[in-house]
């Protein structure tokens, strides 16, 4: 047999004989998330002629035992969707014992695929994979109750795997390295950008094609950048928690609905009047004339709206981004005596001399953060106040650590005395962030400490103004 693939629906791979989990194999570890997606899928693309649910890499293996060839279909890649699956049919098949509402043929199709199921002899030796097979078939039983004869019929015949059979073993964990990490993984940002294609409504293909065209033109760095240091952790930080490292794990923060599938819950109905609303103004006759654009209300903590409002809020958050910067990086700065107050707490933060270090950089990307978060809220509303908020509030933290990393940052925005992202969260007008008090505050003693000329902690300007401005406590 020469190596070859195959798309097969779940029925027939189901039935595929001699299937084998290999003893190599790491245990089975699907979760929650996981299953529950799965279940998601077979739920929201039952309409759909076919959906493909992922790939099997089998390595056939032809071995003698007692003196006769046979061989062997070895799962390389692909077994915690395979065990998943078993599951699944056991699952549906128990369930149609006392369904009365299915129909008999569905009955007679699960009992005919549980039948071959049976045939295999795969045992789980290890202790995990016993103890998430028990705890998944659980949720699975529970999942399926409202499944009918459409969902799992549709689900049988019409879901997809992609089968790869290889004969080289060696070959075989080759293809499976390949497939998982082409020289380099995947970003986080790029299994969104699947998901969210995926989501796109089926008369929105040419507008699918502009949005993968123009995504394209976005460097990879910038798009990582926007997500690991801003927009994941601005929606974290604003609901108080941990948000250190964005990772596949964590892609779930910007997937949210499909508006035109969910369910009319009371929550949806302000989002389908924007998405309505801004697509009608924008296909008017009258913009022909006037040339003018509506962009969708967009504000980084709300529900993701799935598809292509994914793509323009990406597009919205990386100009807002780009805007600031610009605004207060182009400025003069050889010109620092003559320059706003805003724009000298900028100059402190982005041209101080110890901005090389990683403490600087940790501290400029909070105040980046707090920036971009101020300016979707309220615009340019009494920025040059806001700016000097979070100047103190950024610095506060540099009196108090002599190396600061990473860590420090994230468990002072979510664990300290106030957190200034939840502030600006749920203030109704600017003031209430500016007059918002700033609970931690360095002591007149640190501020002396520092003020000497030999002090490596600190920037001299930062020191001055957090003195001259009577930021500090007295102890």
């Amino acid at each position: 047999m020469t190596n070859k693939a195959e798309i097969l629906t779940i029925q027939d791979f189901i039935s595929l004989k001699d299937i084998r989990i290999p003893e190599y194999q790491r245990p089975y570890k699907w979760g929650e998330k996981s299953v529950g997606q799965l279940l998601d899928d077979i739920f929201t693309f039952k309409d759909k002629s076919h959906y493909r649910f992922g790939t099997i890499v089998i390595h056939v293996n032809t071995l003698t035992e007692n003196n006769t060839v046979v061989t062997y279909n070895d799962i390389v890649d692909g077994q915690q969707r395979y065990t998943t699956l078993r599951l699944l049919i056991y699952a549906l098949y128990e369930n149609s014992l006392t369904n009365t509402n299915l129909q008999s043929n569905t009955k007679t199709i699960l009992e005919q695929l549980k039948t071959k199921l049976s045939t295999i002899d795969i045992r789980y030796r290890h202790k995990a994979s016993i103890e998430q097979i028990n705890k998944n078939y659980q949720l699975i039983k529970r999942s399926i109750q409202h499944f009918d004869d459409s969902i799992i019929t549709n689900f049988i015949a019409k879901f997809q795997v992609v089968v790869f059979y290889i004969t080289d073993e060696t070959e075989a964990f080759q293809f499976f390295d390949s497939q998982n990490s082409r020289g380099k993984d995947l970003y986080p940002h790029d299994l969104l950008k699947a998901f969210h294609l995926r989501e796109f409504d089926k008369n929105e293909i040419e507008t699918q094609t502009q949005i993968v065209d123009h995504w394209e033109k976005y460097q990879t760095k910038k798009l990582s950048l926007l997500f690991s240091n801003y927009l994941y952790r601005i929606k974290g930080w604003s609901n108080s928690k941990h948000a250190r490292n964005f990772g596949k794990e964590d892609i779930d923060s910007f997937k949210g609905i499909n508006i035109d599938k969910v369910e009319s819950y009371p929550y949806v109905k302000s989002l389908q009047i924007a998405h309505h609303l801004v697509d009608n103004y924008n296909a008017g006759f009258e913009r022909k004339i006037d040339k003018q654009f509506m962009n969708f209300p967009f504000q980084i903590d709300q529900i993701m709206i799935n598809g292509r409002r994914f793509f323009e809020y990406v597009n919205y958050y990386l100009d807002i981004n780009e805007r600031f910067k610009k605004k207060y990086l182009k400025s003069d700065w050889n010109k620092i005596d003559q320059i706003s107050n805003s724009d000298l707490l900028v100059y402190f933060i982005y041209k101080n001399k110890f901005i090389y270090r990683d403490g600087e950089s940790y501290l400029k990307d909070l105040f980046e953060c707090l920036a971009i978060f101020y300016i979707d809220k309220f615009g340019n509303n009494s920025l040059d106040e806001f700016i000097e908020k979070a100047f103190i509030y950024c610095y506060t933290l540099r009196f108090d650590f002599q190396r600061l990393g990473f860590d420090s940052v994230d468990n002072y925005v979510v664990t300290g005395n106030r957190n200034l992202f939840t502030i600006i969260k749920n203030a109704m007008v600017p003031n209430e962030v500016i007059k918002a008090p700033v609970l931690k505050l360095p002591s007149l003693q640190q501020i002396e400490l520092f003020s000497k000329a030999d002090s490596r902690r600190l920037d001299q300007d930062i020191v001055s103004f957090f003195k001259q401005r009577n930021y500090y406590e007295i102890k």
